[in-house]
């Protein structure tokens, strides 16, 4: 039978809103509605529905409606599907019941809760203790905020999407709440704040009566939960499709009307300044000791590079403080990136350099200068790390320190075995000159002592 335009979608759930949460067991309906707008034609086709990926075809739907769950192996999603009939401009509604899954329970964030205070009870008497108990109360506030939010009314879409912010905030607590990178981070926003990006979301009614209208705006993937300092009224909602988060609401508009929102969140496109202060620091310390010596031009020259290199940055990151347009920071930490990385390769080329620096025996100046230098570089392993590009807190700065531990343990086992091997060696041949001088009369080397009873 030729087919004709054929349009299946999902109308909304209990009157498109959610009721707030009871958390007893609950289900919600999804309305799929089937239409043939022909005026003369049948229709008769096979409808499918796709099912959110948090649904369990087995446990989760009450009823189907008369429609059959089968999995889709090409795009690994189950979905309803049913075959219809349809007269001329026939619609026909199927109404599946489903439990409502996507909701974070109590019982869900009181474990998080109980995890964290066994975290900071583990904390007590270390140094930490203090900043990791301002974290803890954060992570509280940040639980405590995603059980009032899913009580509030909302579609069909929005509560889902709601739903899948909360579960990754809930385990991003759970993983990273008391980490050491995130102690360091807020005792660095402590001392020198935080660096603070701000955007404009424009919305327009571009239609001559007032409406309710949605307003949304996607986030960029770098942005997590606790980056946002200031949304509004807006819901923030995670885009499965797009992994990452998103700002969303309703709000009534005039006619023909335009509104701007502006959001606040951190600077996460921004190399921090405590990183171009350090690499500069440890360039000016590395110039020293190049001083009258054959790599003296070299090094200045290398070091001007590295200084206009960083003062660059600092300049471009200054002159976007004011910018509201999040696509001019991201291009910019691209570059910035880029001249960083250059920055911290020049750098790594001085310090290989300074093994070249020939030294007489009584230039104790410069033994001295190389000595504190080492002695720095052995009290603070981030002197190290940062230079070859490698983040201080994180997990693969350990494996760095055990590989070098593993390397100067082999070369000390390698160095011990080859000693005992040479002083057989001597002591053999010593005997062997020994038995020879005796064999032919000749006084015995100097480093046999005599037999005793002789003179």
């Amino acid at each position: 039978m030729r087919q004709t335009f054929f349009c299946i979608f999902i109308l909304g759930i209990l009157g498109a809103s959610f009721p707030a949460p009871s958390y007893a067991e609950s289900d919600v309906k999804f309305k799929v509605l089937a239409v043939n707008p022909s005026e003369s034609q049948p229709l008769k086709t096979v409808i499918t529905q796709v099912l959110p990926p948090e649904i369990d075809p087995a446990t989760d739907i009450i009823d189907k409606a008369g429609l059959e769950v089968r999995f889709d192996t090409g795009n690994k999603v189950y979905m309803l599907t049913g075959e219809v009939e349809l007269k001329p401009r026939e619609t026909k509604t199927f109404e599946v019941r489903i439990r409502d899954v996507w909701r974070i329970t109590p019982d869900e964030a009181e474990t998080t809760k109980k995890n964290l205070e066994d975290q900071i009870n583990a904390l007590k008497s270390t140094k930490y203790y203090d900043t990791a108990k301002l974290l803890y109360e954060k992570a509280q506030e940040g639980i405590d905020r995603i059980l009032e939010e899913q009580s509030r009314s909302t579609g069909m879409k929005q509560h889902i999407e709601l739903y899948r912010a909360h579960v990754k905030q809930l385990r991003d607590i759970q993983a990273n709440a008391l980490s050491l990178g995130e102690m360091r981070k807020l005792e660095e926003e402590k001392k020198s704040g935080v660096v603070e990006a701000r955007f404009l979301i424009v919305a327009e009614n571009p239609s001559a009566e007032p409406k309710m209208m949605t307003v949304r705006s996607g986030l960029p993937k770098e942005v997590a939960a606790e980056d946002i300092i200031e949304k509004q009224d807006f819901n923030l909602l995670y885009d499965e499709v797009k992994t990452a988060y998103a700002l969303e609401k309703q709000d009534q508009f005039a006619a023909n009307e335009t509104k701007k929102y502006i959001i606040t969140i951190r600077d996460v496109w921004r190399v921090p300044d405590q990183e171009i202060k350090f690499v500069q620091e440890q360039t000016d310390k590395l110039l020293v000791l190049f001083k009258d010596s054959p790599f003296t031009k070299y090094a200045e020259e290398q070091g001007r590079m590295i200084s206009d290199i960083l003062s660059e940055i600092s300049k471009v990151q200054t002159e976007l403080e004011s910018s509201l347009a999040l696509e001019d920071r991201m291009r910019a930490f691209v570059l910035n990136s880029q001249q960083m990385n250059i920055a911290k390769s020049k750098l790594r080329n001085l310090q290989q350099l300074v093994s070249e620096v020939s030294l007489k025996k009584d230039d104790s100046v410069i033994i001295e200068k190389l000595k504190q230098f080492v002695k720095k570089l052995a009290e603070t392993k981030d002197v190290v790390l940062m230079a070859m590009g490698f983040k201080p807190d994180a997990p693969v700065t350990w494996w760095v320190i055990i590989g070098i531990l593993a390397f100067l343990g082999m070369v000390v086992t390698v160095f011990y075995f080859v000693w005992l091997k040479q002083l057989s060696k001597n002591k053999f041949d010593v005997k062997k000159e020994v038995l020879e001088a005796k064999k032919s009369n000749a006084p015995a080397p100097e480093s046999v002592e005599p037999e005793k009873g002789k003179k």
